[in-house]
């Protein structure tokens, strides 16, 4: 089988139609679609059956209780049959050539690694925004890669830091992380068992990318947009962005980095300094404004800031005049670090 297409689900019953039909009408046919419903309480597993009953290529695996969208979709991996791995999201939209046009650019450029635009649409907005690709998407080696497309979605280091002192806007080079706009090789995900870290609620998809890329040996893109990211006021990563969750999770993310620094020999630290400095004060900011518990809060952020990483990354962090309030934070994280 050529491709897998991967479609986490939880309580998905109003948007499922749309993406069921946009699967069913892909113009590659050599695939299958693995719904993960987990744990829905709607409909879901009712729209998801009568589908399955009436196209062979569409497969549902069910979970006993919800567990989150990469509980989902490792579930969807472990199952997945396809050389190639796509990702799609139940309420977003997808081209009906993302399959055929992806599997191609792979194929013609023997590449591990594939990356498109997509459209970004807003709850409430009349029209969708291209988004688009950021920098040199053709890569020949597993260093370049690295160097020059993981690191700017791995974190910001100190020299995007001078760079936004200089007069660049800091999230100008970032490159969103993603993964449904992406297609991998299976061989890889299996051979170097990648999974989604379950301890992550939010940027847990660019922890996946950047533990994959640390293995594709080449790179290749899709000039034209094939999937459309439709936002939600009130979906998933709206709600994890609050209080609490939001503390819990930097703290979870640090120790994806850091594990992922390890298993990369060392050489990913500096790429993600200046997010660690950024995330004690993001940190700090949702304690003193009281959107979580004070007490457990400060807790938390004395945690994160005694790993070894993060208080190198204070004392190393680059000040300057243009940003006093920036520096004056930084000096007195140094002072009570």
């Amino acid at each position: 089988m050529k491709a897998t297409l991967i479609i986490p689900c939880w309580n998905s019953a109003a948007t499922l139609p749309r993406i069921i039909a946009d699967v069913r009408a892909q113009t590659f046919s050599d695939f299958e679609a693995i719904f993960v419903d987990d744990g829905s309480a709607d409909a879901t597993p009712q729209i998801l059956s009568a589908a399955a009953s009436e196209d062979a290529r569409i497969r549902v695996i069910t979970l006993s209780e919800n567990r989150g969208v990469s509980a989902a979709r490792n579930a969807g991996l472990d199952a997945a049959n396809g050389e190639f791995i796509f990702f799609a999201d139940p309420d977003d939209s997808i081209s009906p050539q993302m399959l055929e046009k992806g599997i191609a650019a792979m194929e013609a450029d023997s590449a591990d690694y594939c990356v498109f635009p997509y459209l970004e649409k807003f709850e409430g907005d009349a029209e969708a925004r291209i988004v688009p690709l950021k920098g040199e998407c053709r890569l020949s080696s597993n260093e370049e890669i690295v160097r020059l497309y993981m690191s700017r979605m791995f974190g910001y280091s100190f020299e995007h830091v001078k760079e936004w002192y200089a007069g660049t806007p800091l999230f100008e080079r970032r490159i969103q992380g993603g993964v449904c706009w992406c297609v991998f090789r299976r061989s890889i995900v299996e051979t170097h068992h990648v999974r989604f870290d379950e301890d992550i609620a939010l940027y847990e998809d660019a922890m996946f990318n950047c533990a994959y890329l640390l293995h594709a040996r080449r790179m290749t893109c899709v000039a034209e947009p094939l999937y459309t990211y439709l936002h939600a006021h009130t979906g998933a990563v709206a709600r994890l962005r609050r209080g609490e969750r939001e503390i819990e999770n930097k703290l979870a993310l640090l120790r994806a980095r850091i594990a992922l620094d390890a298993a990369s020999g060392g050489r990913l630290a500096p790429m993600y300094a200046a997010s660690c400095v950024f995330s004690v004060l993001e940190m700090l900011k949702i304690a003193f404004t009281l959107r979580a518990p004070f007490a457990k809060s400060l807790r938390l952020v004395r945690e994160y800031m005694a790993y070894d990483v993060v208080r190198r990354a204070i004392a190393g962090f680059p000040l300057s005049a243009h940003r006093p309030f920036l520096a004056l934070a930084v000096l007195t994280l140094r002072v009570v670090r």
